[in-house]
């Protein structure tokens, strides 16, 4: 997974860890 085109990839990303993390 390669999250280097624009910001909105990284604030995905942010999104699916905090997800995540909320999970656990």
């Amino acid at each position: 997974m390669v999250v280097e085109q624009s910001s909105r990839g990284e604030r995905a990303f942010d999104i699916y860890s905090r997800l995540l993390n909320e999970r656990i």
